[in-house]
Protein backbone atom coordinates (compact mmCIF):
# COMPACT_ATOMS: atom_id res chain seq x y z
CA UNK A 1 0.00 0.00 0.00
CA UNK A 2 1.03 3.32 -0.51
CA UNK A 3 3.83 4.58 2.09
CA UNK A 4 3.13 8.31 2.43
CA UNK A 5 0.19 9.70 3.23
CA UNK A 6 1.04 13.04 1.91
CA UNK A 7 2.70 13.24 -1.40
CA UNK A 8 3.56 15.54 -4.21
CA UNK A 9 1.13 17.05 -6.60
CA UNK A 10 2.61 15.36 -9.48
CA UNK A 11 6.46 17.30 -8.44
CA UNK A 12 6.26 19.46 -5.89
CA UNK A 13 6.84 17.34 -1.71
CA UNK A 14 4.64 19.54 0.48
CA UNK A 15 3.44 17.51 3.67
CA UNK A 16 -0.43 18.73 4.00
CA UNK A 17 -3.48 17.94 3.66
CA UNK A 18 -6.32 20.96 2.29
CA UNK A 19 -8.45 23.54 4.08
CA UNK A 20 -10.41 22.49 6.68
CA UNK A 21 -11.84 24.25 10.02
CA UNK A 22 -10.21 23.11 13.20
CA UNK A 23 -12.76 21.47 14.77
CA UNK A 24 -12.76 17.61 15.72
CA UNK A 25 -16.59 17.44 16.06
CA UNK A 26 -17.41 17.52 12.79
CA UNK A 27 -21.09 16.40 12.61
CA UNK A 28 -22.09 19.17 15.48
CA UNK A 29 -24.53 21.34 14.19
CA UNK A 30 -22.97 24.30 16.29
CA UNK A 31 -19.53 24.02 14.47
CA UNK A 32 -20.73 24.12 10.83
CA UNK A 33 -20.60 28.16 10.44
CA UNK A 34 -16.81 27.21 11.43
CA UNK A 35 -13.73 27.08 8.72
CA UNK A 36 -12.95 28.01 5.12
CA UNK A 37 -15.27 29.43 2.22
CA UNK A 38 -14.63 30.40 -0.86
CA UNK A 39 -16.01 33.91 -1.90
CA UNK A 40 -14.49 34.11 -5.22
CA UNK A 41 -12.85 31.56 -7.47
CA UNK A 42 -11.21 32.72 -10.06
CA UNK A 43 -8.85 30.06 -10.74
CA UNK A 44 -10.75 26.90 -12.53
CA UNK A 45 -8.22 24.88 -14.61
CA UNK A 46 -9.38 25.08 -17.99
CA UNK A 47 -6.57 22.93 -20.08
CA UNK A 48 -6.63 19.15 -20.37
CA UNK A 49 -2.98 18.59 -19.63
CA UNK A 50 -2.89 16.43 -16.77
CA UNK A 51 -2.16 12.70 -16.22
CA UNK A 52 -3.89 10.15 -14.70
CA UNK A 53 -2.34 6.72 -13.24
CA UNK A 54 -3.98 3.54 -12.89
CA UNK A 55 -3.50 0.33 -11.32
CA UNK A 56 -1.44 -2.17 -13.24
CA UNK A 57 -2.85 -5.60 -12.75
CA UNK A 58 0.29 -7.38 -12.70
CA UNK A 59 1.19 -6.45 -9.34
CA UNK A 60 1.39 -8.90 -7.09
CA UNK A 61 -1.33 -7.83 -4.95
CA UNK A 62 -3.84 -7.63 -7.32
CA UNK A 63 -2.89 -11.05 -8.74
CA UNK A 64 -3.23 -12.39 -5.42
CA UNK A 65 -6.75 -10.50 -4.70
CA UNK A 66 -7.58 -12.09 -8.34
CA UNK A 67 -6.68 -15.97 -7.90
CA UNK A 68 -7.74 -15.95 -4.19
CA UNK A 69 -11.31 -15.20 -4.77
CA UNK A 70 -11.01 -16.61 -8.42
CA UNK A 71 -12.55 -13.43 -10.30
CA UNK A 72 -12.00 -14.73 -13.95
CA UNK A 73 -14.08 -17.40 -13.68
CA UNK A 74 -16.82 -14.63 -11.68
CA UNK A 75 -16.93 -13.01 -14.97
CA UNK A 76 -16.03 -15.46 -17.59
CA UNK A 77 -20.04 -15.71 -18.55
CA UNK A 78 -19.28 -11.69 -19.78
CA UNK A 79 -19.78 -11.25 -23.33
CA UNK A 80 -17.49 -8.36 -23.04
CA UNK A 81 -15.88 -5.53 -20.54
CA UNK A 82 -19.29 -4.10 -19.35
CA UNK A 83 -21.21 -6.95 -19.05
CA UNK A 84 -17.89 -8.31 -16.92
CA UNK A 85 -18.09 -5.23 -14.65
CA UNK A 86 -21.51 -5.59 -14.16
CA UNK A 87 -20.86 -9.59 -13.12
CA UNK A 88 -18.15 -8.44 -10.67
CA UNK A 89 -20.09 -5.70 -8.99
CA UNK A 90 -23.14 -8.60 -8.34
CA UNK A 91 -20.08 -10.85 -6.52
CA UNK A 92 -19.00 -7.78 -4.29
CA UNK A 93 -22.72 -7.70 -3.00
CA UNK A 94 -22.34 -11.25 -1.95
CA UNK A 95 -19.31 -10.64 -0.17
CA UNK A 96 -20.06 -7.54 1.69
CA UNK A 97 -22.72 -6.15 3.50
CA UNK A 98 -23.68 -2.35 3.57
CA UNK A 99 -24.11 0.03 5.98
CA UNK A 100 -23.63 3.95 5.59
CA UNK A 101 -22.04 4.62 9.30
CA UNK A 102 -19.55 2.13 9.29
CA UNK A 103 -16.15 3.24 9.17
CA UNK A 104 -13.49 0.57 8.15
CA UNK A 105 -9.91 0.96 9.32
CA UNK A 106 -8.41 -0.80 5.88
CA UNK A 107 -7.68 0.40 3.41
CA UNK A 108 -7.10 -2.36 -0.02
CA UNK A 109 -9.33 -5.04 -0.89
CA UNK A 110 -7.25 -7.84 0.57
CA UNK A 111 -8.16 -6.01 4.11
CA UNK A 112 -11.23 -5.31 3.84
CA UNK A 113 -12.30 -8.70 2.13
CA UNK A 114 -10.67 -10.39 4.96
CA UNK A 115 -13.15 -8.18 7.38
CA UNK A 116 -15.69 -9.33 5.46
CA UNK A 117 -15.68 -13.22 6.75
CA UNK A 118 -16.93 -11.89 9.78
CA UNK A 119 -20.19 -12.04 11.36
CA UNK A 120 -22.01 -8.85 10.99
CA UNK A 121 -19.32 -7.08 9.20
CA UNK A 122 -20.57 -4.19 7.45
CA UNK A 123 -18.98 -1.41 5.43
CA UNK A 124 -19.39 1.55 3.61
CA UNK A 125 -19.40 2.82 -0.27
CA UNK A 126 -16.27 3.94 0.26
CA UNK A 127 -14.90 -0.18 1.33
CA UNK A 128 -17.19 -1.01 -1.40
CA UNK A 129 -15.28 1.25 -4.13
CA UNK A 130 -12.21 0.51 -3.34
CA UNK A 131 -12.74 -3.26 -3.08
CA UNK A 132 -14.65 -3.22 -7.11
CA UNK A 133 -11.99 -0.58 -8.11
CA UNK A 134 -8.92 -2.97 -7.25
CA UNK A 135 -11.12 -6.21 -8.43
CA UNK A 136 -11.66 -4.99 -11.79
CA UNK A 137 -8.17 -3.50 -12.14
CA UNK A 138 -6.88 -7.26 -11.59
CA UNK A 139 -9.13 -8.42 -14.32
CA UNK A 140 -7.65 -5.99 -16.65
CA UNK A 141 -10.76 -3.42 -16.54
CA UNK A 142 -9.64 0.38 -16.16
CA UNK A 143 -11.60 1.14 -13.12
CA UNK A 144 -11.47 4.40 -10.84
CA UNK A 145 -13.29 5.81 -7.91
CA UNK A 146 -15.51 8.83 -7.87
CA UNK A 147 -16.89 10.89 -5.34
CA UNK A 148 -20.72 12.60 -5.64
CA UNK A 149 -21.01 15.83 -3.20
CA UNK A 150 -24.16 17.54 -1.61
CA UNK A 151 -24.29 21.60 -2.17
CA UNK A 152 -23.07 23.24 1.28
CA UNK A 153 -21.54 19.92 2.06
CA UNK A 154 -19.72 22.10 4.41
CA UNK A 155 -22.76 23.56 6.59
CA UNK A 156 -24.64 20.18 6.94
CA UNK A 157 -22.36 18.05 8.40
CA UNK A 158 -23.20 14.66 8.08
CA UNK A 159 -23.61 12.27 5.17
CA UNK A 160 -21.77 14.77 2.36
CA UNK A 161 -20.47 12.52 -0.35
CA UNK A 162 -21.12 9.18 -1.96
CA UNK A 163 -18.87 6.96 -3.48
CA UNK A 164 -19.17 5.49 -6.75
CA UNK A 165 -16.20 3.68 -9.18
CA UNK A 166 -16.56 4.36 -12.88
CA UNK A 167 -15.20 1.90 -15.56
CA UNK A 168 -14.04 2.29 -18.56
CA UNK A 169 -15.75 0.11 -21.72
CA UNK A 170 -14.34 -0.64 -25.07
CA UNK A 171 -17.57 -1.48 -26.56
CA UNK A 172 -19.54 1.65 -25.31
CA UNK A 173 -15.72 3.65 -25.61
CA UNK A 174 -16.73 5.96 -22.62
CA UNK A 175 -16.67 5.88 -18.84
CA UNK A 176 -19.33 4.28 -17.06
CA UNK A 177 -20.58 4.80 -13.84
CA UNK A 178 -21.55 2.03 -11.92
CA UNK A 179 -23.29 2.33 -7.78
CA UNK A 180 -21.49 -0.63 -6.48
CA UNK A 181 -23.15 -0.58 -2.96
CA UNK A 182 -26.88 -0.59 -4.82
CA UNK A 183 -25.58 -3.06 -7.58
CA UNK A 184 -27.11 -1.10 -10.43
CA UNK A 185 -26.18 1.70 -13.40
CA UNK A 186 -27.95 4.24 -15.01
CA UNK A 187 -29.14 4.86 -18.72
CA UNK A 188 -30.64 7.25 -20.80
CA UNK A 189 -32.43 5.88 -24.20
CA UNK A 190 -30.39 2.47 -24.00
CA UNK A 191 -27.36 4.04 -23.30
CA UNK A 192 -24.93 3.37 -20.26
CA UNK A 193 -24.23 6.95 -19.05
CA UNK A 194 -20.90 8.28 -17.12
CA UNK A 195 -20.50 9.81 -13.46
CA UNK A 196 -20.69 13.83 -15.31
CA UNK A 197 -23.50 12.57 -17.21
CA UNK A 198 -25.45 11.49 -14.86
CA UNK A 199 -24.60 15.23 -12.84
CA UNK A 200 -25.30 16.89 -15.99
CA UNK A 201 -28.49 15.60 -17.07
CA UNK A 202 -30.01 14.49 -13.14
CA UNK A 203 -32.19 12.10 -13.06
CA UNK A 204 -35.45 12.69 -14.57
CA UNK A 205 -36.20 10.64 -17.53
CA UNK A 206 -33.76 7.74 -16.73
CA UNK A 207 -33.39 4.14 -16.66
CA UNK A 208 -31.93 2.56 -13.47
CA UNK A 209 -31.20 -0.95 -14.51
CA UNK A 210 -30.80 -3.14 -11.13
CA UNK A 211 -33.24 -0.73 -8.84
CA UNK A 212 -36.99 -1.72 -7.75
CA UNK A 213 -37.73 1.04 -6.03
CA UNK A 214 -36.98 3.80 -8.55
CA UNK A 215 -38.70 7.17 -6.99
CA UNK A 216 -36.52 5.84 -3.36
CA UNK A 217 -33.18 5.77 -5.23
CA UNK A 218 -33.68 9.09 -7.64
CA UNK A 219 -34.71 10.87 -4.57
CA UNK A 220 -31.78 9.36 -2.89
CA UNK A 221 -28.50 9.93 -5.46
CA UNK A 222 -30.13 13.23 -6.48
CA UNK A 223 -29.57 15.03 -3.27
CA UNK A 224 -25.95 14.20 -4.09
CA UNK A 225 -25.48 15.54 -7.43
CA UNK A 226 -24.13 19.16 -6.50
CA UNK A 227 -20.32 18.02 -7.94
CA UNK A 228 -18.49 15.30 -8.88
CA UNK A 229 -14.34 14.28 -7.38
CA UNK A 230 -12.60 11.48 -8.97
CA UNK A 231 -8.56 11.26 -8.44
CA UNK A 232 -5.44 11.69 -10.08
CA UNK A 233 -3.79 8.67 -8.80
CA UNK A 234 -6.03 5.54 -8.67
CA UNK A 235 -3.55 3.23 -7.21
CA UNK A 236 -3.44 2.12 -3.89
CA UNK A 237 -0.65 -0.34 -3.91
CA UNK A 238 2.93 1.08 -4.41
CA UNK A 239 4.34 4.79 -4.71
CA UNK A 240 1.82 7.25 -5.13
CA UNK A 241 2.36 9.83 -7.97
CA UNK A 242 -0.42 12.40 -7.35
CA UNK A 243 -2.23 13.26 -3.77
CA UNK A 244 -4.66 15.34 -6.28
CA UNK A 245 -8.06 15.59 -6.95
CA UNK A 246 -10.47 16.56 -9.58
CA UNK A 247 -13.48 18.35 -8.87
CA UNK A 248 -16.32 19.20 -11.78
CA UNK A 249 -18.81 21.07 -11.21
CA UNK A 250 -21.92 22.67 -13.32
CA UNK A 251 -20.92 25.86 -14.79
CA UNK A 252 -22.95 28.10 -11.94
CA UNK A 253 -21.83 26.56 -9.30
CA UNK A 254 -19.14 27.74 -6.55
CA UNK A 255 -16.24 25.71 -5.18
CA UNK A 256 -16.57 24.08 -1.78
CA UNK A 257 -13.14 23.49 0.02
CA UNK A 258 -14.76 21.51 3.25
CA UNK A 259 -16.44 18.56 3.70
CA UNK A 260 -18.53 17.48 6.31
CA UNK A 261 -17.08 20.27 8.62
CA UNK A 262 -13.72 19.02 7.99
CA UNK A 263 -11.14 17.80 5.15
CA UNK A 264 -11.36 18.13 1.46
CA UNK A 265 -8.18 17.04 -0.14
CA UNK A 266 -5.92 19.11 -2.45
CA UNK A 267 -8.32 19.68 -5.58
CA UNK A 268 -8.20 21.23 -8.90
CA UNK A 269 -11.52 22.47 -9.86
CA UNK A 270 -12.77 22.22 -13.39
CA UNK A 271 -15.96 23.70 -15.06
CA UNK A 272 -16.00 21.13 -18.22
CA UNK A 273 -15.86 17.46 -18.11
CA UNK A 274 -13.00 16.95 -20.58
CA UNK A 275 -11.12 15.51 -18.42
CA UNK A 276 -13.21 13.00 -16.77
CA UNK A 277 -13.94 11.47 -20.47
CA UNK A 278 -10.85 10.72 -21.65
CA UNK A 279 -10.19 7.19 -22.50
CA UNK A 280 -7.08 5.25 -20.42
CA UNK A 281 -5.90 3.66 -23.25
CA UNK A 282 -4.50 6.98 -24.94
CA UNK A 283 -0.88 7.23 -24.05
CA UNK A 284 -0.39 10.67 -21.86
CA UNK A 285 2.65 12.63 -23.50
CA UNK A 286 3.01 16.28 -22.16
CA UNK A 287 2.16 18.79 -25.05
CA UNK A 288 2.56 21.70 -22.89
CA UNK A 289 -0.25 22.88 -23.93
CA UNK A 290 -1.31 24.63 -20.38
CA UNK A 291 -1.69 28.68 -21.12
CA UNK A 292 -2.01 29.71 -17.72
CA UNK A 293 -1.06 28.47 -14.60
CA UNK A 294 -3.22 27.83 -11.38
CA UNK A 295 -3.18 27.40 -7.70
CA UNK A 296 -3.54 24.74 -5.83
CA UNK A 297 -4.12 25.27 -1.89
CA UNK A 298 -3.42 22.85 0.80
CA UNK A 299 -3.42 23.23 4.87
CA UNK A 300 -0.16 23.07 6.58
CA UNK A 301 0.23 20.45 8.99
CA UNK A 302 1.07 21.53 12.64
CA UNK A 303 4.78 21.61 13.74
CA UNK A 304 6.05 20.76 17.02
CA UNK A 305 5.30 23.79 19.40
CA UNK A 306 2.39 25.22 17.06
CA UNK A 307 -1.42 25.28 18.00
CA UNK A 308 -3.29 22.92 15.71
CA UNK A 309 -6.17 25.50 15.71
CA UNK A 310 -3.85 28.21 14.28
CA UNK A 311 -4.61 27.76 10.10
CA UNK A 312 -1.88 28.26 7.94
CA UNK A 313 -2.11 27.17 4.32
CA UNK A 314 0.54 26.22 1.95
CA UNK A 315 -0.24 28.08 -1.53
CA UNK A 316 1.49 25.96 -4.81
CA UNK A 317 1.15 26.94 -8.32
CA UNK A 318 0.97 23.99 -11.27
CA UNK A 319 0.97 23.94 -15.24
CA UNK A 320 1.08 21.11 -17.66
CA UNK A 321 0.78 18.45 -14.97
CA UNK A 322 3.62 20.01 -12.50
CA UNK A 323 4.35 22.44 -10.36
CA UNK A 324 5.90 25.66 -11.36
CA UNK A 325 8.87 27.12 -9.81
CA UNK A 326 9.86 30.56 -9.90
CA UNK A 327 6.29 32.78 -9.73
CA UNK A 328 4.85 35.10 -7.76
CA UNK A 329 2.06 35.34 -4.72
CA UNK A 330 0.47 38.59 -3.85
CA UNK A 331 -1.92 38.50 -0.80
CA UNK A 332 -4.12 40.98 0.45
CA UNK A 333 -2.99 43.10 -2.52
CA UNK A 334 0.79 43.47 -0.80
CA UNK A 335 3.26 43.81 -3.50
CA UNK A 336 4.22 40.72 -5.29
CA UNK A 337 6.61 38.05 -3.53
CA UNK A 338 8.64 35.73 -5.50
CA UNK A 339 7.78 31.97 -4.86
CA UNK A 340 10.08 28.93 -5.83
CA UNK A 341 8.16 26.33 -4.62
CA UNK A 342 5.24 27.38 -2.14
CA UNK A 343 4.08 30.37 -0.05
CA UNK A 344 2.81 29.15 3.45
CA UNK A 345 -0.13 31.99 4.51
CA UNK A 346 -1.45 31.93 8.05
CA UNK A 347 -5.08 32.65 8.05
CA UNK A 348 -6.31 35.59 9.82
CA UNK A 349 -10.07 35.70 10.58
CA UNK A 350 -12.49 36.91 8.20
CA UNK A 351 -11.44 37.55 4.08
CA UNK A 352 -8.07 36.35 2.83
CA UNK A 353 -7.19 37.69 -1.31
CA UNK A 354 -4.50 35.29 -3.40
CA UNK A 355 -3.59 36.55 -6.23
CA UNK A 356 -0.90 34.64 -8.83
CA UNK A 357 1.10 35.79 -11.59
CA UNK A 358 3.94 34.25 -13.98
CA UNK A 359 5.81 37.83 -14.37
CA UNK A 360 5.40 39.41 -10.83
CA UNK A 361 3.01 42.59 -12.73
CA UNK A 362 -0.10 41.07 -14.20
CA UNK A 363 -2.47 38.49 -11.95
CA UNK A 364 -3.76 35.32 -13.92
CA UNK A 365 -5.62 34.04 -10.83
CA UNK A 366 -7.29 34.94 -7.95
CA UNK A 367 -9.34 33.40 -5.16
CA UNK A 368 -11.02 35.26 -1.98
CA UNK A 369 -11.24 32.55 1.34
CA UNK A 370 -13.40 33.51 4.14
CA UNK A 371 -11.84 32.01 7.30
CA UNK A 372 -14.67 31.47 10.19
CA UNK A 373 -13.54 30.57 13.93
Amino acid sequence: MRKNKFLTFVIILISVSFIACSSNNQGKKEESEKGVFVEKWDNFYEGSNIKFYYENPEESNLQLLKDKYKLSEVVKNGRDDFEKSLNLMKWINTKMKYSKGSISTKEDALSILKEATAANATFSDKDFAIVYSQAASSLGIYARRGEYRIKNSQQDGKDSYYKVCEVWSDKHSKWIMLDVVNNCYIEYKGKPLSATEVLNMGMDNIKVTGIKDLEKYVKKLKAYLYSYTIEIDNNIYGSAKSNSFISYSKSLDMPEVRIEGGLIRPTIFVKKDTLFNRSPRIEYKNDNSDKLGSLIIQKKNATEGEKEEELAINVAAFKNSGNIKDYFISVDNKPWEKISMFKTISMKEGKTNIRLSEDGKKAIKEIILQYKK
